[in-house]
């Protein structure tokens, strides 16, 4: 496979074939011929040139509809065309051809300095293009993989905060059973400063938790609690907490050791939810949380 630039010349008269034919260096140049548009747009596809010089008038299809069916193919879509023509050279004839998606307009008779230096501006731009693609490509991968990076540790943040969750209420639940157990054996004016204790413990606790929790938890997902209040704002904190842990697909278990909660009483609080939400009995909740 050579190295050389691909070239399609599409005309139906031989004479310019010829002329445009040997404009192009043949060490520099591979090119391929059409004879009109229909054979034009085949040969596009087939050999996918580096520039086309497409005649305007040419039988059986002509350049124009040639143009606006590379311009709606997409593996072709993007090859520079000049557009040739000795009929139709206004000003107006120009704007048409630009419009339909030429890249460039020259008049014959051909001149082959111009077709040269033509064909050399459309191949430069063509690599520019493909540089610019490429690049492009590049940067939108770079900030998908920090995006999933960043997503990543997110995601273990919050796994990590949800295992502190869930250990810290473990911790604090032994705490305060050893507290309740104390209450029982001592005096009145005790007794009450355990209580205080121990209430104390149960709302700093489960606030700081749910706090550094709710932080990580929006990071992985932007808004969910703002835009659960903005449809739901009668929801309470411990529905929010549970709407949280349902996006999370906790199971039962761990969402009952954090909210201190049993079967039944998760069973209720997911019935008032779905109540809420205005879903049926057999609706699902955690599809509707997840779409949310």
């Amino acid at each position: 496979m050579d190295n050389k630039y691909k070239i399609l010349l599409a005309d139906d008269e031989p004479q310019n074939i010829k002329i445009l034919f040997e404009a192009m260096n043949p060490e520099i140049y591979r090119v391929f011929v059409a004879s009109n548009g229909k054979d034009a747009v085949e040969q596009t596809i087939k050999h996918h040139p580096d520039a086309i010089i497409m005649d305007w008038d040419m039988p059986e299809m002509d350049g124009m509809d040639a143009i606006k069916i590379i311009r709606a193919t997409d593996d072709i879509k993007d090859i520079p065309i000049i557009l040739a023509s000795g009929k139709m050279t206004s000003l107006t004839n120009l704007r048409t051809a630009l419009e339909t998606g030429a890249n460039d307009f020259i008049r014959k008779p051909y001149d082959a300095f111009e077709i040269e230096a033509r064909v050399n501006s459309m191949i430069r731009l063509r690599m520019e293009q493909q540089k610019f693609v490429v690049l492009e490509k590049e940067i939108i991968q770079h900030k998908l993989d920090e995006i999933t990076r960043e997503m990543e540790i997110n995601n273990q943040a919050l796994l990590a905060s949800k295992l502190r969750l869930t250990n810290n209420k473990k911790y604090f639940e032994g705490l305060i059973d050893e507290l309740n157990n104390l209450r029982n054996l001592d005096n009145n004016e005790s007794k009450k400063s355990i209580f205080d204790i121990i209430s104390s413990l149960k709302t700093n606790t489960a606030s700081i938790n749910w706090k550094e929790f709710e932080n990580h938890y929006d990071k992985l997902h932007p808004s969910f609690f703002t835009n659960l209040h903005k449809q739901f704002p009668s929801l309470t904190n411990n529905e929010t907490e549970l709407c949280a842990f349902i996006k999370l697909n906790m199971p039962s278990k761990e969402i009952m050791a954090i909210t201190y909660k049993n079967d039944n009483a998760l069973k209720k609080a997911r019935q008032r939810l779905k109540k809420k939400f205005g879903l049926a009995t057999d609706d699902s909740l955690h599809s509707f949380i997840n779409e949310m």
